[in-house]
């Protein structure tokens, strides 16, 4: 364990500050650095992950990932095809635990997407046979909302793409409540070139996305996904998923010794 340097104690507004950090991160977490400070169990930063070459101990171990790994696509047996956009990162660590629950694909548009990307996902969506349903989440602000309201929907339908835009936060219902979500005045963002027509069409006031509830941001998009769930067609591949890993379990039971080949890369080789 690494000792915190000696010397001056905290100051009260310090102390203070760091409490109520925590007593949110209790409520809220994972959150991201931007939703509050920095509780290092709590916090998610998806920004600074090690890379590292897989390897394993041995063969057996390499079973054991081989089982652990399995995750049956339930999709393929659903009516429609559900993905998560985003204006920007900062909320991926948020919405893991739902993404993850129900193996959701999560894009990040990183501003106005590119073109390659955007032409990509039209792409996609002419070769399926279902429609795809984007549930968006981005701030609400001039280029924030222009992404998902004007920019996005254009350039999918000049692609031929066959998308169904849903955006699911900061939604303007969200910004009646002045206690909801904390703003802004729209003039901070008078230089944006969609600024004037932000304040024509929704008013002078400006939310950021981090600042929407994580837990409501959470609740939200894990209802929008369940209210589109075919439940039976879902359970029935739960079911289906239980079975194959019991089969794949005992036959890696059975799994006989296999010879490791010599390693491609001796230490001290050029």
């Amino acid at each position: 364990m690494i000792e915190a340097r000696r010397g001056r104690g905290k100051a009260a507004k310090t102390i203070a500050l760091i409490e109520a950090a925590i007593r949110i991160l209790g409520e809220i977490q994972p959150a991201s650095i931007r939703a509050v400070c920095y509780p290092w169990d709590w916090v998610v930063d998806e920004t600074r992950e090690a890379e590292r070459i897989n390897s394993w101990r041995d063969v057996a171990a390499f079973g054991d990932t081989i089982k652990r790994a399995y995750r049956r696509d339930y999709w393929t047996t659903q009516p429609k095809w559900i993905e998560v956009w985003s204006e920007k990162g900062t909320v991926r660590g948020t919405l893991a635990p739902v993404l993850d629950k129900y193996g959701i694909t999560f894009r990040v548009m990183h501003g106005h997407g590119s073109t390659t990307a955007i032409h990509a996902v039209a792409e996609e969506t002419i070769d399926s046979t279902k429609m795809l349903t984007v549930l968006y989440v981005g701030d609400f602000d001039p280029s924030g909302m222009h992404m998902s309201e004007v920019d996005l929907p254009e350039r999918l339908n000049r692609y031929g793409g066959n998308v169904e835009l849903v955006r699911v936060a900061i939604a303007p219902e969200d910004t009646k409540r002045k206690a909801a979500v904390p703003h802004f005045s729209a003039h901070d963002k008078k230089l944006d070139p969609r600024h004037r027509w932000f304040v024509t069409t929704y008013g002078d006031r400006c939310h950021e996305l981090d600042a929407l509830s994580p837990v409501l941001l959470r609740n939200r998009i894990d209802g929008e996904i369940l209210a589109r769930l075919d439940l039976d067609a879902w359970d029935h591949a739960i079911q289906i998923e239980a079975a194959e890993i019991d089969s794949m379990n005992r036959l890696m039971a059975r799994w006989p010794s296999i010879p490791v080949p010599a390693n491609k890369y001796p230490a001290g080789a050029a």
